[in-house]
C-alpha cells in the first residue's frame, strides 16, 4: 500500500557510513519494517561475487491507481558477525547487518513506454516496467546476502507521485494524491527479474 501521504523517506534517519550522499553506502536496516518497501533476499553467497556494468530491474507490475513510481534499489546485505571497522572506533555504526545502497533508481510509471508520450496504468493490469540503474563494480563478499528493495515512493529526493493521473504532476491538486496498492509480480508467466553483469576472474597461469 502506499500512500503520498506518509511516502517511504530517502534515508535513515540513524547514524550511516556517510552522512552526505545517499548513495552506495547509505544504511538500509531502516526500511525492513515498512509495509510500503517491498524486499527480497538471498541466502548468504556461497563466494565472493563481483558485478560490473548496468543494472536493470524489469518487473512486472499492477496497480490499483492510474499512475505509479517505482523506485528499485540494490543493497548488499552483511552478516550478523560481521565486526565494526576498527579505524573508527568512535563509530555508531554498526557494520553487523549493515545493509548498504549499493544502486538505487526511479521509474515514473506513465514513462514506461515513452518518456514523450506519457500514459496512465490500467487498473490491476499487469505491465512491464524497466528500471535502469547506474553502472556499478561492487563485489558481494562471501556471507553476504543481495538484497532487492522495491517502493513507490523515495521523498524528498522525489517528489511524490500523486497515483492519479494528471497531465502535469507538480500541479495535481490535493484531491488528485490517493493510496494505492501496487504489486510486483513473481508468477511463472509473468517473472520479475534484476539483470546484473557477473565480472569473473580469468584463472591465472604461468608462463
Amino acid at each position: 500500500m502506499s500512500d503520498p501521504a506518509n511516502p517511504v523517506p530517502t534515508r535513515c534517519k540513524g547514524p550511516t557510513l556517510s552522512d552526505y550522499t545517499p548513495y552506495m553506502d547509505d544504511d538500509q536496516r531502516c526500511f525492513d519494517a515498512r509495509p510500503d518497501v517491498l524486499t527480497f533476499e538471498s541466502e548468504p553467497l556461497a563466494a565472493d561475487l563481483t558485478v560490473g556494468g548496468p543494472i536493470t530491474a524489469r518487473l512486472m507490475v499492477s496497480t490499483t491507481g492510474t499512475d505509479a513510481d517505482f523506485v528499485v534499489k540494490l543493497i548488499d546485505v552483511y552478516p550478523a558477525a560481521t565486526p565494526d571497522d576498527p579505524r573508527r572506533p568512535d563509530t555508531s555504526v554498526h557494520m553487523a547487518g549493515y545493509q548498504q545502497l549499493v544502486r538505487g533508481e526511479i521509474m515514473r510509471g506513465r514513462f514506461r513506454r515513452s518518456f514523450s508520450a506519457p500514459e496512465p496504468f490500467v487498473p490491476n493490469r499487469v505491465t512491464e516496467v524497466d528500471v535502469r540503474m547506474p553502472d556499478v563494480l561492487h563485489t558481494f563478499g562471501k556471507g553476504h546476502r543481495i538484497m532487492v528493495q522495491v517502493q513507490s515512493s523515495w521523498f524528498p529526493m522525489f517528489d511524490r507521485n500523486p497515483q492519479t493521473y494528471t497531465p502535469n504532476i507538480y500541479r495535481a491538486p490535493a484531491s488528485a494524491f490517493a493510496r494505492a496498492t501496487a504489486r510486483v509480480w513473481v508468477s511463472r508467466n509473468g517473472a520479475s527479474a534484476v539483470e546484473m553483469p557477473e565480472i569473473r576472474r580469468q584463472p591465472h597461469t604461468k608462463r
